[in-house]
């Protein structure tokens, strides 16, 4: 997984974008200071769009 949600120590959570080690952004935000919640969902969301650009790219590749 690329996406990770992370508890900070203040309680709040924090997307982290394994391959850049930062915070993800989204939208021109960071993510952090998020809930538990909004950081899973966020993280899911993004490793699935994430995978949906790997999987085109090679789709893309193999027609060539």
């Amino acid at each position: 997984m690329r996406f990770v949600a992370l508890q900070d120590p203040t309680d709040s959570w924090t997307v982290f974008d394994t391959a850049n080690e930062e915070p993800a952004e989204f939208g021109g935000r960071v993510l952090i200071g998020l809930t538990s919640h909004d950081a899973l969902r966020l993280a899911a969301s993004a490793n699935d769009e994430a995978g949906c650009r790997k999987i085109n790219v090679l789709a893309s590749r193999q027609g060539q």
